[in-house]
């Protein structure tokens, strides 16, 4: 069975689309309205998306009668997702990987040894346990888990499994370890004393914090009908202060450019009467102290209710620690991770979590505003860490 998704101004578009592509005999499975992404696309008319889907054996049959001018114009309405089915295959290829790695570790441990009872059978019962262990260990590694966090939690998980336990009851005990180190998402918090919420963002330089900002005021603007007031700080790059104020500009809301302590206070006093203050603040190498000093004045000065470290989910472990090690000065704030669009492995969201012990909140999913921003989802970065298993076995 294949499926398609058409995007198209109206139904009736939508339809040709479909009979142009799939055939007369394609099923119609869904069809709902949606919105452009991005900003634009918040005052524009909505489109109309069709799902549909054919047998592929058949569409091969009819494809044999169709003329060359045909296949070329089925061509021509492929959409995006073929990069999702090739993004759901590699996800597939990852699982059947694991899938093979355990049965070949079953055979290994059963096939060299006869049917036993009693205590031989509780010894072959604990090595097949320590191989699925082992098995779930080199996978979250894989997926770029410490080390030494990612045997901590395979350990934690088996102590607490009898020797007996199959692959799906060691995924379940690890899953819900996991879950419980990533804790509950926390995002911005509303004032209830009538003050504006500041929230102000640090981070390293180019991990998205302007992007991010955009994306939140857009959503607290559009979606929660909150009054919204920017600041920035980040005057070491003009391109950061004219794309801020390129969508302040289309959002219709204002935003004060700083370059001192005091004129922080200032332009933090002049929006007394909106609901959400967001301040963007320039990228700071870990290895500039200078900066640093800069930095924490402005976020003295800012006296923020809330403080979000931005972090990219491609940076390495390694130049992570680094970073986590120059903004210790923070005493608290939150965990913000930008780019897993751009990175098929999410290991350092536990790990920061794990060596900071702070809440995360947003994670953004790519470069469009206000979409491409969502609170953390526990459960898919659980599962994209350990994989999906059924009772059964993999799946």
């Amino acid at each position: 069975m294949k499926i398609r998704r058409y995007v198209a101004k109206n139904t009736q578009e939508a339809i040709l689309k479909v009979k142009m592509d799939l055939g007369s005999e394609a099923l119609i499975l869904n069809t709902r309205k949606i919105r452009k992404k991005g900003l634009l696309g918040l005052f524009s008319k909505p489109l109309t998306e069709v799902l549909a889907a054919v047998d592929e054996y058949g569409q091969k049959l009819a494809s044999a009668d169709k003329t060359g001018s045909s296949q070329s114009s089925m061509s021509n309405f492929v959409d995006d997702s073929d990069k999702k089915e090739e993004k759901i295959a590699i996800l597939e290829n990852r699982i059947s990987g694991i899938e093979e790695t355990l049965r070949e570790l079953c055979e290994k441990v059963l096939n060299g040894s006869r049917p036993t009872v009693g205590t031989e059978a509780v010894e072959d019962s604990k090595k097949l346990k320590a191989g699925f262990a082992e098995v779930f260990y080199n996978n979250l590694v894989s997926n770029e888990v410490d080390p030494e966090i990612a045997r901590k939690v395979v350990n934690a998980a088996a102590s607490r499994l009898p020797a007996s336990a199959g692959v799906s009851e060691m995924a379940a005990q690890l899953s819900g370890i996991i879950a419980g180190l990533l804790g509950k998402p926390e995002t911005i918090k509303e004032n209830s004393e009538g003050k504006p919420v500041t929230v102000i963002f640090v981070g390293p330089t180019g991990v998205g914090k302007t992007t991010t900002l955009a994306k939140i005021a857009a959503n607290y603007l559009l979606n929660r009908k909150k009054s919204v007031g920017l600041i920035t700080a980040d005057t070491y790059r003009i391109a950061a202060v004219e794309q801020l104020k390129t969508y302040a500009e289309i959002l219709g809301i204002p935003v004060s450019v700083v370059y001192t302590p005091a004129e922080m206070q200032e332009a933090i006093s002049q929006y007394s009467d909106k609901d959400l203050i967001l301040i963007d603040t320039a990228g700071r190498s870990h290895k500039n102290k200078a900066q640093f000093e800069e930095l924490k004045a402005l976020v003295a000065a800012s006296g923020a209710d809330e403080i979000y470290l931005v972090l990219s989910t491609t940076t390495s472990w390694k130049n992570c620690r680094e970073i986590l090690k120059s903004y210790s000065f923070l005493r608290d704030y939150k965990l913000l991770f930008t780019k897993t669009d751009e990175t098929p492995v999410l290991g350092i969201v536990l790990n920061v979590r794990y060596m900071t012990g702070k809440s995360l909140s947003y994670i953004t999913t790519g470069q469009s505003v206000p979409d491409d921003i969502e609170t953390v989802n526990v459960d898919k970065i659980t599962k994209n860490l350990i994989g999906s298993y059924l009772k059964d076995g993999p799946s």
